[in-house]
């Protein structure tokens, strides 16, 4: 649920609030009939206040990035990485809710020709084709029935056309890096899963000469940023003990945004619309163009990195063949532009810390938010608070 939405169920909410309030203060309660209006005042509110908490129900698409006993590789782990325990429970949480798993495509054909879906339906999302996704989300996800999209970025598969099995090794090293073609030939080969776009070069790109932090020792955290000046595979970047120039200890880090939505910053000026319009095109085009020779068949999604677009991204990643983006900040609604996505990010240890059954009530929290069930944003806003002091404390501890 977007932030704009969250601010109109409060406004309405505290509207509720108000409205008993002002007639329980001006009306006389001694007498009878100003006792019922007050009684009626107070349950118009309480009324108006639930009604806000409810609205369409939509198609939850939840997005999953590494999967992985270790991401330690990552250095964005903590927040894009789940174990397979998690996911495990999670897919028997949705089992257990009643909630049917469906391909992409499913949904995207049912909101174009306006069919309905069933009550409890979810997609299943895969970004950034880690090689773990393979190893370890695809047997989970087979366990459950479970259809799933994989979007993979072109200049990040890795060389290799063998499929690998390094999950019998317990050498995290043995599950680092990306899915090779032979790899995603195979999860797109089989009947549950489709192997779609995820750009090329999953970059970020200066937007502003603001200086937002300093390189530190920690330089790969910020690698997108070179991602965006560096030419080819970057399959290996994490095996790199050296920084680049630009991301040296010190380097200024400046404001930036993904390569396919930001405005590059050079010479002290943003690009222009069109200079914009044209590299994107070009990256898309490319993107589209590779995936195609990869799998065999032309890729129809585009799932944007970072799930940052624009209305000019949008037009080139048509023109360039994809029949739908994701990036959309609404619910998946037959109201909405059915070739858009809108998508619910998951992590692990949603409170910070705990038992297995957290990572279930987390996700029963997120469901029934999307599912109309907003008064569930409360627990999942408290999750996170949890999960932000949990995070926050670790880094603390290790300057100590």
């Amino acid at each position: 649920m977007t932030d704009r939405r969250v601010a109109r169920h409060t406004a309405f909410r505290n509207a509720g609030y108000r409205l008993t309030l002002a007639l329980a203060l001006v009306l006389p309660l001694h007498a009878a009939g100003a006792r019922f209006l007050a009684v009626f005042a107070l349950l118009a509110g309480v009324l108006l206040f639930f009604s806000a908490l409810r609205r369409p129900r939509g198609v939850p698409v939840l997005v999953y990035h590494s999967v992985s006993p270790d991401a330690g590789w990552l250095p964005w782990s903590q927040n894009t990485s789940v174990r397979p325990e998690t996911l495990r429970c999670h897919l028997q949480t949705l089992r257990d809710l009643g909630w049917t798993v469906i391909p992409t495509m499913d949904l995207i054909r049912a909101r174009l020709n306006g069919s309905r879906l069933p009550s409890r339906c979810v997609v299943l999302h895969f970004d950034d084709g880690y090689l773990d996704n393979f190893l370890f989300a695809a047997p989970i996800l087979r366990a459950f029935n479970a259809p799933a999209t994989f979007f993979a970025s072109t200049d990040f598969i890795a060389s290799g056309d063998t499929p690998r099995n390094g999950a019998e090794n317990a050498e995290a090293e043995a599950w680092a890096g990306y899915m090779n073609r032979a790899e995603l030939r195979a999860l797109d080969s089989d009947p549950l899963f489709d192997v779609e776009a995820h750009g090329t070069n999953h970059a970020r790109i200066p937007v502003s000469d603001r200086v937002v932090t300093r390189a530190g020792s920690d330089w790969k955290k910020h690698a997108p940023l070179y991602w965006a000046i560096q030419d080819g595979d970057k399959s290996g970047w994490y095996v790199n003990e050296t920084p680049p120039p630009s991301l040296e200890p010190g380097a200024a880090i400046p404001e930036n945004d993904s390569a396919l939505a930001g405005r590059w910053w050079k010479d002290g000026r943003a690009e222009t619309d069109d200079a914009f319009l044209r590299r994107v095109a070009h990256m898309v085009q490319d993107a589209h163009e590779e995936l195609t020779a990869v799998l065999g068949r032309a890729p129809e999604i585009l799932a944007w990195p970072f799930d940052r677009c624009c209305p000019l991204s949008i037009h080139a990643a048509r023109k360039a063949g994809f029949i739908a983006v994701t990036g959309g900040r609404g619910d998946n609604l037959i109201t909405e532009d059915p070739t858009i996505l809108s998508r619910i990010h998951l992590n692990d240890h949603a409170f910070g810390q705990g038992p297995i059954w957290l990572e279930s009530l987390s996700l029963r929290a997120k469901l029934n938010t999307a599912g109309g069930h907003v008064i569930w944003h409360v627990l999942t806003a408290f999750a996170n608070l949890c999960r932000h002091r949990r995070f926050t404390q670790s880094r603390y501890e290790i300057f100590r």
